[in-house]
């Protein structure tokens, strides 16, 4: 607060998302990459487990990183050297995350903790308002909270290091659910000076790069395996999967999102919730990205149920953090997520008895038929205010 100059966004700072907050986001993919692969190298319950509670670490430095530099000021260096410190040391965490439940989880805790801690301190300092500046103190509390349960899984072997770095990615999940609230202290998000549309197109070109990285998985597993003639069906199902995901993300929901934006002064808190579903539609892409390797890599083969899992699981957790975002943010009600999840539970357990490549199909229908029915149902809403507008109901004045 008592800084020379706020590093703070102005009213003349752009609105555009600059070019190095682009280039730091490339590094999470990266990271997205190795989460597929370690759940491929760890197909259990077990590594489920490891592998969501490494995502919730990668998803909270991108995220926290993120609310920052939308706050802030892009174009000043010290907000543009803070992001390119952060990438550099999200690189080895990245890097070590195939050897986190092994010999290298000191590398992997202390670069988390080095960017959570370090950047939660160093944004104290770039004079911010008093609301801003208290939500970030209360953040960098709940991150305090938190390190010690991080440190101490280190000392254990994998399983009740697991354990323990379960309780410490609960304490950082909850706390971002809870908007970092403290006993008698909580943000009031209208003081918030929070850029909606920029936090907003931050999220969708984050999920676009996350898209990209499922394609590239999808690409490697069809260079790896040319000779097999079912290739070309497998791979156009990846894409194609790939292609629905973006549709029911981008064609519908995205327009949705700055209309409703448009009609509200508390940009904090749609953010806040925002946020927690993105966890769910990328922890929906690695399974679809992990599951899509399997098929392709033997197509002809009866799935195994773990298969079955990410394929069905992948597109069924995508669509329900969509519904949850849509009922909560938008406060919309889209029976389509619904009809989708359940029609992928159907075809999940009929999967089990036919080849892979035929369960791949049958996980990517639902996903084309919620772009479909939301291409269908947005034309209609689009038509029915179109009319209502040019033919106002009667002893509508204006």
């Amino acid at each position: 607060m008592d800084r020379a100059r706020s590093l703070m966004r102005s009213a003349t700072s752009g609105d555009r998302v600059t070019r190095v907050e682009l280039f730091f986001d490339l590094v999470f993919v990266f990271a997205l990459s190795q989460l597929s692969h370690h759940l491929l190298e760890h197909l259990s319950w077990l590594g489920a487990g490891e592998t969501f509670v490494l995502l919730l670490a990668v998803y909270k430095v991108w995220v926290y990183t993120t609310w920052s530099a939308t706050l802030l000021d892009t174009s000043l260096r010290e907000v543009q050297w803070m992001l390119l410190i952060v990438m550099l040391v999200t690189l080895f965490m990245n890097a070590s995350i195939d050897s986190s439940f092994g010999a290298f989880g000191w590398l992997f805790v202390a670069c988390y903790l080095a960017v959570q801690l370090g950047r939660g301190a160093w944004i104290l300092t770039a004079g911010l308002d008093k609301t801003t500046h208290n939500h970030f103190v209360r953040t960098l509390t709940w991150g305090c909270m938190s390190a010690p349960f991080w440190i101490a899984g280190v000392f254990f072997d994998a399983v009740p290091r697991l354990m323990i770095w379960g309780v410490a990615a609960a304490i950082d999940l909850l706390g971002h659910m809870l908007a970092h609230r403290l006993p008698g202290r909580k943000t009031e998000g209208s003081r918030v000076p929070l850029p909606g549309e920029r936090m907003f197109e931050r999220f969708g070109l984050f999920y676009l790069i996350a898209l990209g990285e499922t394609i590239l998985s999808t690409g490697l597993a069809i260079a790896g395996n040319l000779e097999d003639p079912l290739i070309f069906v497998t791979g156009t199902v990846g894409l194609a999967g790939s292609i629905a995901i973006w549709w029911c993300y981008f064609h519908s929901l995205e327009r949705d999102i700055l209309d409703k934006l448009a009609t509200v002064d508390d940009h904090f808190r749609p953010g806040i919730l925002a946020g927690n579903t993105l966890l769910m539609l990328l922890a929906g892409l690695i399974l679809v990205a992990a599951g899509d390797q399997l098929v392709i890599s033997d197509p002809s083969a009866r799935p195994e149920l773990s298969t079955v899992l990410l394929l069905f699981g992948g597109p069924a957790l995508f669509l329900a953090g969509r519904g949850i975002f849509i009922r909560q943010v938008l406060g919309l009600r889209h029976p389509t997520d619904l009809i989708g999840i359940g029609t992928l539970a159907v075809l999940a357990g009929l999967s089990l008895l036919l080849p892979a490549f035929v369960a791949a199909i049958g996980a990517l229908l639902p996903l084309i038929g919620v772009a479909v029915a939301d291409t269908v149902i947005r034309r209609h809403r689009i038509q029915a205010a179109n009319q209502l507008t040019t033919h106002p109901m009667p002893g509508d004045k204006s």
